[in-house]
């Protein structure tokens, strides 16, 4: 069930109440900016503040929430998430944005994924065939190809998320999942332990306390599932090739962080 910002009474984050060791005398290096919104702490707080006021110490926490711990790479590997505008869709949404570039294009998108041991694209179900097609073009063994003979790291898979349907009134069936299309992922190390589903039902909701927030921004679960898709682990490198809100690189920053505490991070 959704709140509104005011009325929130979900748990405070665990992040801004965990206890000092014994006999810790240091005094806490105070921090200048709250750890979610970036907004410069005023004359006054609190030494120990870790962010600006309730409302962002509760956004922490949600979304601090879906946070999947990873195991310890054995040999690290490159992965790359894209998240570009989808096809015939970028000037609708981002148009008035100040980095507007245009219609991403595909094909060079792909190709520039080939340099990483995995990668994971999100996309637009209408747009499906398309990237589909791209990847075979490009050598790929896509879905529905027949039996996979290629080596693993050539064959693509879709995954889906089920985020629910956009609100407004619609004179066709509401499209309410969109498909992430993955390659080149690790083997599961313990099959029975370690299992991942290629589909994800998570509804997705605005960051409204987050002041980089871009529409299409994907939910701190919808990244957590995403590094699972990929088998990525501790000792790994994600590169994020179209930041946005750079909440994907704030869950990653969590996900390989070994401490038990690990803080959102709002630098960059």
């Amino acid at each position: 069930m959704s709140r509104e910002p005011g009325n929130d009474t979900s748990a405070p984050a665990e992040l801004d109440t965990s206890p000092r060791g014994r006999g810790d005398t240091s005094t806490p290096a105070r921090r200048d900016v709250c750890l979610w919104c970036g907004v410069q702490f005023p004359v006054g707080t609190r030494r120990d503040a870790l962010y600006c006021g309730k409302r962002c110490r509760q956004a922490a926490w949600r979304f601090a929430r879906y946070r999947v711990r990873a195991t310890v790479a054995a040999v690290s590997r490159r992965w790359a998430y894209a998240d570009p505008p989808y096809p015939g869709l970028a000037e609708r949404y981002y148009g008035e944005h100040e980095d507007y570039a245009g219609e991403v294009d595909h094909r060079v998108l792909l190709s520039r994924l080939q340099v990483y041991d995995g990668w994971a694209l999100s996309t637009s179900a209408d747009a499906l065939p398309f990237v589909l097609g791209l990847c075979r073009e490009l050598g790929y063994q896509t879905p529905l190809a027949g039996p996979a003979t290629g080596p693993e790291y050539r064959q693509v898979h879709v995954a889906a998320w089920f985020r629910g349907g956009r609100p407004g009134p619609v004179c066709e069936p509401r499209q309410a999942w969109e498909p992430v299309v993955y390659a080149g992922g690790r083997r599961l190390a313990d099959p029975s332990r370690d299992v991942v589903d290629d589909a994800l039902v998570l509804q997705a909701r605005p960051r409204t306390t987050d002041p980089r927030r871009v529409m299409g921004a994907k939910p701190a679960g919808f990244a957590f599932w995403m590094f699972g898709l990929l088998c990525a682990q501790a000792g790994d490198t994600l590169d994020d090739l179209f930041p946005g809100s750079r909440g994907i690189d704030r869950a990653w920053g969590m996900f390989v962080d070994p401490s038990p505490r690990a803080r959102p991070d709002t630098s960059g």
